[in-house]
């Protein structure tokens, strides 16, 4: 049975933060291939603008290649509407039967995960795999990590994942600005943004 990791997301844009991560649960994971799915409309996101989806497929297709056992997943895109991961999971699970998935995220998403929508099938199709940066309480993520497990039964492991500082949403607001903000997004992805005049005001 091959080991895919899922890594979901607005990415908008994707960035280097995304992809060490991907590398890191890789490598520290022995996945066989990692799978992007940037979702159609983030559920928790309602407040602001997003850049079309087909667009942050595209960046991320684009942030991608070349990365040996990295590829691309439209399947939230392709079902519209909002993007809610157990829906995604389960759909994953019918496309890929014999797959075993690990849904990779940050620790602060691991402390807010019974908040989203039905996270008990969530944890039933798939392992969790948690960045847990430098800076992270690493005391209070253990404390999670013992409680959804006993909870849900839930498969938790904790990544090591150097602190990288960079948000998609910093990149949005500075990119024409700041040089160096341009260099936190893979190269072909800064030019389809430059190319196609994302996120100028």
């Amino acid at each position: 049975m091959s080991k895919t990791g899922i890594m979901g997301g607005t990415f908008d844009p994707i960035h280097i933060g995304h992809i060490r991560l991907a590398e890191q649960a890789m490598a520290e994971c022995k996945l066989d291939s990692v799978l992007f799915v940037p979702n159609h409309t983030p559920w928790m996101k309602h407040d602001r603008a997003v850049t079309k989806a087909e667009q942050r497929a595209a960046m991320t297709e684009l942030a991608i290649e070349g990365h040996p056992g990295f590829g691309l997943s439209t399947v939230e895109i392709d079902a519209g509407g909002d993007s809610y991961t157990w829906q995604t999971l389960e759909t994953l699970k019918e496309q890929y039967p014999d797959e075993e998935f690990f849904f990779i995220l940050g620790a602060d998403s691991l402390l807010s995960i019974e908040k989203w929508a039905h996270p008990e099938k969530i944890f039933e199709n798939a392992a969790i795999l948690a960045a847990v940066r430098d800076d992270c309480d690493k005391t209070k993520l253990e404390e999670q990590k013992e409680l959804l497990a006993s909870k849900y039964n839930a498969r938790i492991r904790l990544l090591s994942m150097p602190f990288v500082d960079v948000s998609s949403t910093k990149i949005r607001q500075e990119f024409y600005s700041d040089p160096e903000i341009q260099k936190l997004v893979p190269p072909k992805t800064a030019a389809y943004i430059l190319q196609n005049h994302l996120y100028s005001v």
